[in-house]
């Protein structure tokens, strides 16, 4: 499925650093621009691991992770559909498989997936589709989960 659009009921968590968040835990939408020189935001499609329980996904989700997620980040999911479906301006997003193949000692991570069509910079546009895309998350879990 590498390259296709994900189904409007899959769902996806993006890695939320804590400076992103709110003091009532809620996202800010700075989480969802594009950095300069990229072309999509990474996510990770949950329904990948179809067979494990929800719990079992982030777990894998945290596994495969290439960045160091902190205690106060979060993952934040998204409804596919829903949220592109939030608003007018959020229609074209497209949620789009990009598995990470193994690389520099990183495992491959075949959920990888990337979210495209969002503008670019600093822009109030940017501001605008990332603050819509903030207020479209489904749930909030645990960047890091106490053993």
């Amino acid at each position: 499925m590498n390259g296709n659009n994900l189904l409007d009921d899959a769902h996806v968590v993006r890695y939320v650093k804590p400076t992103s968040r709110h003091e009532d835990g809620s996202v800010d939408g700075s989480a969802f621009r594009l950095r300069s020189g990229d072309n999509g935001l990474s996510v990770n499609w949950l329904e990948y691991f179809r067979d494990l329980t929800k719990a079992q996904q982030l777990d894998e989700v945290r596994r495969l992770s290439r960045i160091t997620m902190r205690k106060r980040g979060c993952l934040a999911e998204l409804g596919v559909g829903a949220t592109k479906q939030y608003s007018p301006e959020l229609t074209a997003l497209r949620f789009v498989h990009k598995p990470l193949a193994t690389e520099n000692g990183y495992e491959a991570d075949p959920s990888h997936s990337e979210i495209t069509g969002l503008p670019q910079g600093d822009s109030p546009q940017a501001a605008l589709i990332g603050d819509l895309i903030a207020e479209s998350i489904q749930a909030i879990h645990p960047a890091i989960i106490d053993e």
